[in-house]
């Protein structure tokens, strides 16, 4: 069997992050990347004129299409898989073309929470060609089988590269506690703030580096001892991370989380919300959920955590061996399985 990636990449993803890291644990598929030759103004001019309410379809996913189209061409016998890294743009003609051809087996992986991906995307004429869906949080499989009309959708895990983040070999005990925040997308700035105001005043021996775009800072309430890291690089995230006594991630919804992950492999104990996929990514932990909207929660449960050694000492272990669950070696045979049982059923 024969298979495609069709690649993406999120900009604001460290180069070790992001979901596109699956495709280095597949060295003899094609990466389609939408370097063909085709100008610009003919992609973007076709961009524009396709559906915005089918997902995001950009001049570069034109590019991607051209390419693929290319590389189908002379497999028209074989048996191939072609996987859509982000099954939220990309997707329009391709599958139409060549929809009902056996010997074709369309997936792709699904990021966005059912609620956003029900909002952004009316149109579903072009995924609802997918042969199958990969989720990465268990909260979509459901909502996909049903909204999609796709029997194949398979939860399996976004993976992390437990190689290059992991924990701090000399962790010398310091006087001062560090709690940790990451990430803009689908965070909730509001419980942030709340729980800074609640805890830094009355704790002064405590506090919080937020890694977040310069954009945002404007969203997170200001203190002397909060401090703020943008354009950070591998090296410089990775050891936030392990500089941590915990990740502090209050969330409004969320599927996989990056700075979860990356928290886990580093070895740190977690404080985050019970919302959308992200219980199953530490089942079988004792990091900790807060019920959505609790701020107080949040700061009950960081102050008890903090100041006690033993327990952080207890999670931390716990963190690095739950990530190794979500190394991508094993979340890439987990993907090489679904691609064998999905084309065994469509052929």
């Amino acid at each position: 069997m024969n298979t495609i990636f069709i690649h993406h990449r999120s900009a604001h993803h460290a180069k070790n992050s992001g979901y596109s890291r699956l495709l280095d644990y597949f060295p003899n598929a094609k990466k389609i990347y939408g370097l063909e030759s085709m100008s610009y103004k003919l992609a973007k001019t076709i961009s524009r004129l396709s559906s915005k309410k089918a997902g995001l379809y950009d001049s570069s996913s034109v590019m991607k299409e051209y390419e693929l189209y290319k590389s189908l061409q002379s497999a028209k016998k074989e048996n191939v898989t072609i996987h859509y890294l982000n099954a939220e743009r990309d997707i329009r003609y391709i599958t139409k073309l060549y929809a009902g051809k056996k010997n074709f087996n369309f997936v792709g992986t699904f990021h966005r929470p059912p609620a956003i991906l029900a909002q952004r995307i009316k149109n579903l004429n072009y995924l609802k060609q997918l042969d199958a869906a990969v989720t990465v949080g268990k909260n979509q499989v459901a909502f996909l089988q049903e909204w999609l009309n796709i029997e194949q959708v398979e939860y399996i895990p976004h993976g992390v590269d437990v190689n290059f983040f992991r924990p701090l070999e000399d962790s010398s005990s310091r006087s001062f506690k560090k709690m940790l925040f990451v990430g803009k997308h689908l965070r909730d700035f509001d419980i942030l703030n709340k729980t800074i105001k609640a805890l830094l005043p009355n704790k002064k021996d405590l506090y919080l580096d937020v890694v977040v775009g310069k954009s945002y800072t404007k969203f997170i309430e200001k203190h002397e001892r909060v401090t703020f890291y943008s354009n950070l690089n591998d090296l410089e995230l990775k050891r936030k991370y392990q500089e941590a006594d915990l990740l502090l991630l209050p969330l409004k919804d969320a599927t996989a989380c990056n700075s979860i992950l990356e928290a886990l492999a580093c070895g740190k104990p977690i404080i985050t919300s019970n919302v959308g996929g992200i219980p199953e990514y530490l089942n079988k932990t004792d990091n900790i959920l807060c019920p959505p909207n609790d701020a107080d929660a949040f700061v009950a449960n960081s102050l008890e955590l903090l100041y006690n050694d033993s327990k952080l000492s207890q999670l931390a272990i716990q963190s690095r061996e739950k990530s190794l669950d979500y190394a991508w070696d094993k979340v890439a045979l987990q993907i090489e399985s679904f691609h064998n049982k999905t084309i065994s059923i469509n052929g």
